[in-house]
Protein backbone atom coordinates (compact mmCIF):
# COMPACT_ATOMS: atom_id res chain seq x y z
CA UNK A 1 0.00 0.00 0.00
CA UNK A 2 2.62 2.01 0.60
CA UNK A 3 4.49 1.87 -2.58
CA UNK A 4 1.37 2.38 -4.28
CA UNK A 5 1.20 5.69 -3.06
CA UNK A 6 4.59 6.71 -3.49
CA UNK A 7 4.11 6.25 -7.28
CA UNK A 8 1.12 8.16 -7.90
CA UNK A 9 2.59 10.79 -5.79
CA UNK A 10 5.94 10.85 -8.23
CA UNK A 11 3.37 10.91 -11.46
CA UNK A 12 2.04 13.90 -9.95
CA UNK A 13 4.51 15.71 -9.41
CA UNK A 14 6.58 15.04 -13.13
CA UNK A 15 3.27 16.30 -14.35
CA UNK A 16 3.23 19.53 -12.88
CA UNK A 17 6.76 19.95 -13.68
CA UNK A 18 6.07 19.12 -17.55
CA UNK A 19 2.90 21.61 -17.46
CA UNK A 20 5.78 24.41 -15.98
CA UNK A 21 8.24 23.72 -18.83
CA UNK A 22 5.01 24.60 -21.73
CA UNK A 23 4.36 27.42 -20.11
CA UNK A 24 8.09 28.79 -20.49
CA UNK A 25 7.75 29.46 -24.19
CA UNK A 26 5.62 31.78 -25.93
CA UNK A 27 6.08 30.01 -29.12
CA UNK A 28 4.99 26.91 -28.42
CA UNK A 29 1.18 28.40 -28.30
CA UNK A 30 0.66 29.85 -31.73
CA UNK A 31 3.71 29.79 -34.04
CA UNK A 32 6.10 32.14 -34.64
CA UNK A 33 4.71 35.36 -34.23
CA UNK A 34 1.26 34.46 -32.13
CA UNK A 35 -1.63 36.85 -32.23
CA UNK A 36 -0.93 38.38 -28.44
CA UNK A 37 -4.45 37.40 -27.40
CA UNK A 38 -4.61 33.80 -28.16
CA UNK A 39 -1.12 33.66 -26.85
CA UNK A 40 -2.71 34.94 -23.68
CA UNK A 41 -5.73 32.92 -23.61
CA UNK A 42 -3.07 30.23 -24.27
CA UNK A 43 -1.62 30.82 -21.42
CA UNK A 44 -4.03 31.55 -18.89
CA UNK A 45 -5.46 28.14 -19.81
CA UNK A 46 -2.25 26.64 -18.96
CA UNK A 47 -2.33 28.62 -15.76
CA UNK A 48 -5.44 26.94 -14.69
CA UNK A 49 -4.63 23.57 -15.87
CA UNK A 50 -1.32 23.65 -13.63
CA UNK A 51 -3.59 25.18 -10.70
CA UNK A 52 -6.11 22.48 -11.14
CA UNK A 53 -3.03 19.08 -10.99
CA UNK A 54 -1.11 21.25 -8.37
CA UNK A 55 -4.31 21.17 -6.19
CA UNK A 56 -4.73 17.23 -7.16
CA UNK A 57 -1.41 16.60 -6.50
CA UNK A 58 -1.80 18.01 -3.12
CA UNK A 59 -5.26 16.20 -1.96
CA UNK A 60 -3.35 12.59 -3.26
CA UNK A 61 -0.21 13.96 -1.32
CA UNK A 62 -2.90 14.02 1.99
CA UNK A 63 -4.22 11.24 1.73
CA UNK A 64 -1.33 9.24 1.29
CA UNK A 65 -0.19 10.68 4.67
CA UNK A 66 -3.59 10.22 6.42
CA UNK A 67 -3.23 6.64 5.06
CA UNK A 68 -0.02 6.19 6.24
CA UNK A 69 -0.29 7.04 9.64
CA UNK A 70 -3.57 5.60 9.86
CA UNK A 71 -1.63 2.12 8.77
CA UNK A 72 1.07 2.92 11.63
CA UNK A 73 0.79 1.43 14.72
CA UNK A 74 -0.19 3.75 17.74
CA UNK A 75 3.00 4.74 20.04
CA UNK A 76 1.04 2.85 23.18
CA UNK A 77 1.23 -1.24 22.49
CA UNK A 78 -1.54 -2.80 24.04
CA UNK A 79 -0.65 -6.03 25.07
CA UNK A 80 -3.07 -9.09 26.56
CA UNK A 81 -2.22 -10.94 29.20
CA UNK A 82 -3.34 -14.63 29.87
CA UNK A 83 -4.49 -16.23 33.41
CA UNK A 84 -1.97 -18.87 34.19
CA UNK A 85 -3.48 -21.90 35.39
CA UNK A 86 -0.88 -22.53 37.57
CA UNK A 87 -0.88 -21.37 41.22
CA UNK A 88 1.49 -18.82 42.25
CA UNK A 89 3.38 -19.92 45.25
CA UNK A 90 3.00 -17.63 48.39
CA UNK A 91 5.45 -15.28 48.94
CA UNK A 92 4.71 -14.42 52.25
CA UNK A 93 6.89 -15.74 54.59
CA UNK A 94 5.44 -17.96 57.60
CA UNK A 95 7.04 -16.68 60.61
CA UNK A 96 8.81 -18.75 63.08
CA UNK A 97 6.73 -19.10 66.57
CA UNK A 98 9.06 -17.97 69.42
CA UNK A 99 7.75 -18.92 72.63
CA UNK A 100 6.92 -15.30 74.45
CA UNK A 101 8.92 -15.51 77.84
CA UNK A 102 6.40 -14.71 81.18
CA UNK A 103 7.30 -12.57 83.42
CA UNK A 104 6.04 -11.97 86.93
CA UNK A 105 5.07 -8.20 88.11
CA UNK A 106 5.57 -7.48 91.46
CA UNK A 107 2.98 -4.82 92.83
CA UNK A 108 4.35 -1.67 93.97
CA UNK A 109 1.11 -0.80 95.91
CA UNK A 110 2.07 -1.36 99.70
CA UNK A 111 -0.08 -4.28 101.74
CA UNK A 112 0.08 -4.84 105.31
CA UNK A 113 -0.60 -8.40 107.11
CA UNK A 114 -0.85 -8.91 110.85
CA UNK A 115 0.26 -11.21 113.71
CA UNK A 116 -2.85 -10.99 115.52
CA UNK A 117 -5.97 -9.85 114.66
CA UNK A 118 -5.76 -5.95 115.10
CA UNK A 119 -8.33 -3.21 115.43
CA UNK A 120 -8.65 -0.92 112.81
CA UNK A 121 -10.07 2.90 114.24
CA UNK A 122 -11.43 5.48 112.51
CA UNK A 123 -8.43 7.50 114.51
CA UNK A 124 -5.15 6.41 115.88
CA UNK A 125 -6.16 5.21 119.39
CA UNK A 126 -8.79 4.26 121.73
CA UNK A 127 -10.59 7.16 122.02
CA UNK A 128 -11.86 6.89 117.74
CA UNK A 129 -14.28 4.16 117.10
CA UNK A 130 -14.03 1.01 116.11
CA UNK A 131 -14.24 0.49 112.29
CA UNK A 132 -13.53 -3.16 112.04
CA UNK A 133 -10.76 -5.87 112.63
CA UNK A 134 -7.86 -7.20 110.49
CA UNK A 135 -7.32 -10.58 110.93
CA UNK A 136 -4.50 -13.12 110.77
CA UNK A 137 -4.00 -14.12 107.11
CA UNK A 138 -5.96 -11.21 105.68
CA UNK A 139 -4.43 -8.61 103.70
CA UNK A 140 -5.17 -4.83 103.36
CA UNK A 141 -3.68 -2.07 100.78
CA UNK A 142 -2.07 0.57 102.95
CA UNK A 143 -2.72 4.04 101.67
CA UNK A 144 -1.17 6.36 104.13
CA UNK A 145 1.44 6.17 107.59
CA UNK A 146 1.37 8.11 110.50
CA UNK A 147 3.95 10.74 111.40
CA UNK A 148 5.22 8.97 114.41
CA UNK A 149 5.15 5.46 112.36
CA UNK A 150 3.30 3.96 114.45
CA UNK A 151 -0.55 3.10 112.75
CA UNK A 152 -0.87 2.27 108.95
CA UNK A 153 -3.64 4.13 107.16
CA UNK A 154 -5.66 1.00 105.37
CA UNK A 155 -8.58 -0.37 103.46
CA UNK A 156 -9.81 -2.85 104.89
CA UNK A 157 -10.67 -5.96 102.56
CA UNK A 158 -14.49 -6.08 104.76
CA UNK A 159 -14.37 -2.08 103.55
CA UNK A 160 -12.49 -0.91 100.83
CA UNK A 161 -13.65 2.08 100.85
CA UNK A 162 -13.21 4.15 104.07
CA UNK A 163 -10.01 4.22 105.53
CA UNK A 164 -9.39 3.18 108.90
CA UNK A 165 -6.32 3.66 111.16
CA UNK A 166 -3.92 0.38 111.58
CA UNK A 167 -1.89 -0.40 114.85
CA UNK A 168 1.53 -1.29 113.78
CA UNK A 169 3.02 -3.32 116.41
CA UNK A 170 1.64 -6.43 114.97
CA UNK A 171 2.11 -5.40 111.43
CA UNK A 172 3.71 -6.10 108.28
CA UNK A 173 3.88 -4.14 105.01
CA UNK A 174 5.21 -5.22 101.86
CA UNK A 175 5.72 -2.68 98.90
CA UNK A 176 7.16 0.61 98.67
CA UNK A 177 5.71 2.01 101.56
CA UNK A 178 8.37 4.73 101.68
CA UNK A 179 6.50 6.65 99.02
CA UNK A 180 3.37 6.39 101.06
CA UNK A 181 1.87 9.91 102.58
CA UNK A 182 2.22 11.01 105.95
CA UNK A 183 -1.61 11.97 106.85
CA UNK A 184 -2.60 13.92 109.68
CA UNK A 185 -5.27 12.40 112.36
CA UNK A 186 -8.90 13.33 112.23
CA UNK A 187 -10.09 15.54 115.47
CA UNK A 188 -10.34 13.53 118.96
CA UNK A 189 -14.00 12.33 119.25
CA UNK A 190 -15.93 14.15 121.97
CA UNK A 191 -14.89 11.81 125.07
CA UNK A 192 -17.74 9.24 126.12
CA UNK A 193 -19.30 9.46 129.31
CA UNK A 194 -19.69 5.99 131.13
CA UNK A 195 -19.68 4.23 134.22
CA UNK A 196 -21.23 1.29 135.57
CA UNK A 197 -22.28 1.14 139.40
CA UNK A 198 -22.99 -2.42 141.62
CA UNK A 199 -23.87 -2.61 145.23
CA UNK A 200 -21.29 -4.21 147.79
CA UNK A 201 -22.41 -4.27 151.55
CA UNK A 202 -24.16 -2.11 154.69
CA UNK A 203 -21.78 -1.22 157.01
CA UNK A 204 -23.33 0.35 160.01
CA UNK A 205 -21.83 2.54 162.71
CA UNK A 206 -22.95 2.95 166.42
CA UNK A 207 -27.01 2.41 165.37
CA UNK A 208 -26.17 4.20 161.36
CA UNK A 209 -26.64 1.98 158.70
CA UNK A 210 -25.14 3.09 155.45
CA UNK A 211 -24.33 1.39 152.20
CA UNK A 212 -21.68 0.87 149.88
CA UNK A 213 -21.34 1.52 146.10
CA UNK A 214 -18.36 0.05 143.47
CA UNK A 215 -18.00 2.46 140.69
CA UNK A 216 -16.13 1.91 137.46
CA UNK A 217 -14.87 4.32 134.92
CA UNK A 218 -16.09 2.79 131.57
CA UNK A 219 -16.07 6.07 129.82
CA UNK A 220 -13.36 8.34 128.31
CA UNK A 221 -13.74 11.31 130.96
CA UNK A 222 -12.74 11.91 134.53
CA UNK A 223 -15.21 11.75 136.88
CA UNK A 224 -14.88 14.35 140.03
CA UNK A 225 -17.85 14.33 142.39
CA UNK A 226 -20.94 11.73 143.44
CA UNK A 227 -24.50 12.07 144.52
CA UNK A 228 -26.25 8.97 145.73
CA UNK A 229 -30.01 8.92 146.60
CA UNK A 230 -30.68 5.67 148.59
CA UNK A 231 -34.85 5.24 149.36
CA UNK A 232 -36.37 2.85 151.75
CA UNK A 233 -39.41 1.52 149.36
CA UNK A 234 -40.84 -0.17 152.47
CA UNK A 235 -40.76 3.08 154.63
CA UNK A 236 -40.55 5.53 151.88
CA UNK A 237 -37.26 6.88 154.05
CA UNK A 238 -34.71 8.35 151.45
CA UNK A 239 -31.58 9.81 152.64
CA UNK A 240 -29.02 11.67 150.49
CA UNK A 241 -25.15 11.29 149.71
CA UNK A 242 -23.07 13.94 147.98
CA UNK A 243 -19.58 13.98 147.84
CA UNK A 244 -16.33 15.36 145.80
CA UNK A 245 -14.90 12.01 146.37
CA UNK A 246 -15.50 8.65 146.15
CA UNK A 247 -14.94 7.52 150.04
CA UNK A 248 -15.50 3.81 151.36
CA UNK A 249 -16.05 3.28 155.05
CA UNK A 250 -15.44 -0.03 156.79
CA UNK A 251 -17.45 0.31 160.13
CA UNK A 252 -16.82 3.90 161.38
CA UNK A 253 -13.55 3.86 159.93
CA UNK A 254 -12.86 5.53 156.25
CA UNK A 255 -11.58 2.35 154.13
CA UNK A 256 -9.35 4.47 151.41
CA UNK A 257 -10.66 7.77 149.26
CA UNK A 258 -10.14 8.52 145.84
CA UNK A 259 -10.55 12.28 144.86
CA UNK A 260 -11.80 11.18 141.13
CA UNK A 261 -11.54 8.35 138.80
CA UNK A 262 -9.91 8.46 135.84
CA UNK A 263 -10.89 6.49 132.78
CA UNK A 264 -10.53 2.45 133.52
CA UNK A 265 -10.32 3.13 137.40
CA UNK A 266 -12.45 1.86 139.66
CA UNK A 267 -13.45 3.25 143.81
CA UNK A 268 -15.97 2.70 145.95
CA UNK A 269 -18.26 5.14 147.60
CA UNK A 270 -20.02 4.80 151.33
CA UNK A 271 -23.46 6.59 151.69
CA UNK A 272 -21.81 7.86 155.29
CA UNK A 273 -21.47 11.66 156.36
CA UNK A 274 -23.72 12.67 155.17
CA UNK A 275 -26.44 9.86 154.25
CA UNK A 276 -26.89 6.92 156.30
CA UNK A 277 -29.72 5.90 158.18
CA UNK A 278 -30.85 6.06 161.59
CA UNK A 279 -32.66 2.27 161.72
CA UNK A 280 -31.37 -1.35 160.48
CA UNK A 281 -33.16 -1.61 156.88
CA UNK A 282 -31.78 -5.03 156.25
CA UNK A 283 -34.45 -6.94 153.76
CA UNK A 284 -35.82 -3.78 152.84
CA UNK A 285 -36.02 -3.48 148.92
CA UNK A 286 -33.93 -0.59 148.43
CA UNK A 287 -33.45 1.75 145.27
CA UNK A 288 -30.25 3.58 144.57
CA UNK A 289 -29.53 6.53 142.61
CA UNK A 290 -25.89 7.66 141.52
CA UNK A 291 -25.35 10.33 139.91
CA UNK A 292 -21.37 11.25 139.10
CA UNK A 293 -20.15 14.00 137.61
CA UNK A 294 -17.01 15.08 135.69
CA UNK A 295 -16.65 18.53 138.16
CA UNK A 296 -16.63 19.21 141.60
CA UNK A 297 -20.23 20.01 143.21
CA UNK A 298 -22.11 18.00 140.44
CA UNK A 299 -20.74 19.93 137.89
CA UNK A 300 -19.86 19.61 134.21
CA UNK A 301 -20.63 16.85 132.54
CA UNK A 302 -23.17 14.41 134.38
CA UNK A 303 -24.25 10.73 134.29
CA UNK A 304 -26.67 8.71 136.26
CA UNK A 305 -27.82 4.79 136.87
CA UNK A 306 -30.87 3.62 139.16
CA UNK A 307 -29.88 -0.26 140.71
CA UNK A 308 -31.94 -2.05 142.71
CA UNK A 309 -31.05 -4.17 145.52
CA UNK A 310 -32.17 -5.65 149.03
CA UNK A 311 -29.47 -5.26 152.33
Amino acid sequence: MRRKHSILLLASVCLIIAMACNLSSPAAVGGTNPDPAVATAAIQTQVALLVASTSAAQTALANSLAETQTAMPTDTPEFTFTASLTPMPSLTPTPSLTPTPTFTLTSSIPTVSVSVNTNCRTGPGDPYDMAGVLAVGKTAQVVGRSADGGFWIVLLPSNPVTPCWLWGQYATVSGNWQALPVVTPPPSPTPAPGFTASYVEMVSCTGQYAFTFKISNSGSITWESIQVVDKDTVTSTSKTHTRDSFKRYSGCTAGGEDLNLEPGETGYATTANPGQFAYNPTGHAMKAIITICSKNALAGTCQSKTITFTP
